[in-house]
């Protein structure tokens, strides 16, 4: 804790900034502060500074794709992958492909030893809508992602594997986002713990997704799905991920508005589901149902401990 005199000149008071926090904000003379006053405090914002260059290069290697992906998520608005030699068309489709995955980023140059990534992408983009997209298109994978496997349905199946990448794609976004808004450093101490929460959030629903594609690509396995067991079996199942998919987007909903009661409801409610799908596990083992159950209900109980880390974030 630092403390410092004010001063009045005229009818003003002034009171010093420190030099170490006016230089790592880039800032000079004239530049400009958000004065923020409440609860008997003054928070002092930096709006200006300096700007870290858009453009970034990486040089072609057996680590191009994660490197672009890095640097897209750092928030570069031109990528130039650079190579000494001729870049291989396999290569190309490779960078085309994942660029897929991320909203806004396009090839607009091409060369033989040189391409360009140029990202279009506007500043208003609301966090807690993408988080609430994420939240509607996860919450119903997994539940169809368990109907699929219990009546092997491909179709369904190959559906919720395609959403999959609807979600890494908005992950990637969002993640993008909130590191764009951390480094410009003029958001109060409460918005930055807000956004690291933000990032732990979507990458537990980034997480359910993956488990629920996990899930779909057991469909197919089971041998005889029509034993009255597995019928038995999969009702239960499936009664808890409905309960599940209505219970997420409470606990999502509760974090976004930071409602604790709420969340500590979802977080109960999740425990009770979490014991129910204990003894569904068990109950496979001691009739040796087979893997394929084990499995499934494997990966639904790790969606679940998802949950309650969201839950546990507002909860406390």
């Amino acid at each position: 804790m630092e403390h410092r005199k004010i001063v009045k000149i005229g009818g003003s008071y002034y009171v010093s900034l420190p030099k170490e926090w006016v230089e790592a904000h880039n800032l000079s003379e004239s530049a400009i502060v958000s004065l923020n006053a409440k609860r008997g405090m003054l928070e002092i914002v930096p709006l200006g500074g300096g700007k870290e260059s858009e453009i970034t290069s990486i040089f072609l290697d057996n680590f191009v794709v994660q490197r672009l992906v890095t640097a897209y998520l750092d928030g570069f608005e031109v990528i130039e992958i650079i190579s000494n030699k001729s870049i291989n068309p396999s290569i190309v489709e490779e960078i085309e492909s994942t660029l897929k995955l991320l909203v806004g980023a396009e090839i607009v140059e091409e060369s033989h030893n040189k391409i360009v990534v140029q990202c279009f992408l506007r500043e208003e983009y609301d966090i807690s809508s993408l988080v609430y997209r994420i939240d509607r298109i996860t919450k119903t994978m997994y539940v169809e992602a368990v109907k699929a496997v219990s009546q092997n349905d491909r179709e369904l199946a190959e559906s919720v594997v395609s959403r999959d990448d609807k979600v890494d794609k908005l992950f990637f976004l969002i993640v993008r986002l909130i590191r764009s808004k951390l480094k410009k450093a003029c958001s109060p101490a409460k918005d930055v713990l807000k956004l690291l929460d933000c990032r732990l959030v979507i990458r537990n629903l980034e997480r359910i997704g993956d488990y629920s594609e996990e899930i779909a690509k057991l469909a197919f396995k089971l041998e005889d799905n029509y034993n009255p067991e597995l019928i038995d079996f999969f009702d239960k199942l499936n009664q808890h991920v409905n309960k599940m998919s209505t219970i997420q987007h409470t606990i999502v909903k509760s974090f976004l508005e930071e409602d604790m009661a709420k969340a500590i409801r979802g977080e109960r409610q999740i425990s009770k589901i979490y014991s129910g799908l204990i003894n569904l596990r068990n109950t496979a083992l001691d009739k040796r149902l087979p893997q394929v159950i084990h499995l499934t209900v494997d990966r639904v109980m790790r969606i679940a401990e998802e949950l309650a880390d969201i839950a546990g974030l507002t909860a406390g």
